[in-house]
């Protein structure tokens, strides 16, 4: 299992602070960072000369309003983008250089993830990085094949569980009847704020989880009491659009971002 942080829990920004920032840009995490995460999430995808770029959308007609597929475009291209107040697109390589005192989140999407996973594992060694993105990395895919290779590039590299796993193992906790849900020891699974009316970040579901050996993180508490809940029921991680709230005054959600 991978160690937990003597800081429990994990704060884990999403996608960087995006009050006065676009999401995945050096701004957006450098304001996490100044306000004191240490653990950033970020989402990879490939381009067209197999440059590794911090993107969540296929395209980027929600940030620039250009709908050309990302996988299409060169990183050359792409550095002629500038988004609101001038922000550059972000490239795994600058990220890791400004922010490699961190942890990282790396949500590999579906898209070409196959090229993507070879591009990291390829830039890794080349750069003499496959150990410290094995101690430093979280990785989530989005079917098996994909954390298969991720796997074999970076042996022992850490997972979180997806969606359909989480889903299952959500609803035999729920039910009371957790060895239902083929919950993995060492695994993370993501939990909502609720089902339904039925609050989930409670002490006695968490603790489904923690006797199964299996880690939570908080899936976008979307305000403070949410945020405290999480705290209070004992989860490992919480990964939010907002601050800090533990001995930081005056946390706010960043709301309804896509």
């Amino acid at each position: 299992m991978k160690p937990i942080s003597p800081q429990k829990p994990i704060w884990i920004s999403h996608r960087g602070f995006c009050e006065k920032a676009v999401e995945n840009t050096r701004e957006a995490f450098q304001s996490a960072v100044d306000m004191g995460f240490t653990a950033l999430e970020t989402d990879l995808r490939i381009t067209k000369d197999r440059h590794i770029v911090l993107a969540h959308d296929p395209t980027l007609s929600r940030l620039a309003g250009d709908r050309r597929n990302i996988f299409d475009l060169t990183r050359q291209e792409l550095e002629m983008f500038r988004l609101s107040n001038g922000e550059k697109i972000l490239f795994l390589d600058q990220f890791l250089s400004a922010f490699g005192e961190c942890s990282w989140t790396f949500d590999i999407k579906p898209e070409k993830g196959e090229q993507t996973i070879r591009a990291l594992g390829e830039w890794a060694e080349k750069n003499g990085m496959k150990q410290q993105i094995i101690r430093q990395a979280k990785f989530l895919t989005w079917c098996a094949t994909h954390e298969t290779m991720v796997h074999r590039m970076f042996p022992g590299a850490h997972f979180y569980a997806r969606k359909p796993e989480c889903q299952r193992a959500g609803l035999a906790v729920f039910l009371g009847m957790p060895w239902l849900g083929g919950i993995r020891p060492g695994r993370t699974y993501a939990l909502p704020p609720a089902l339904g009316p039925r609050p989930l970040f409670t002490k006695s579901i968490v603790d489904r989880y923690h006797r199964r050996n299996a880690l939570v993180i908080a899936f976008l508490p979307p305000t403070e009491d949410q945020a405290r809940k999480a705290m209070d029921a004992g989860c490992d991680e919480i990964l939010t659009n907002g601050k800090i709230i533990q001995g930081v005054p005056g946390f706010f959600s960043v709301l309804d971002r896509p």
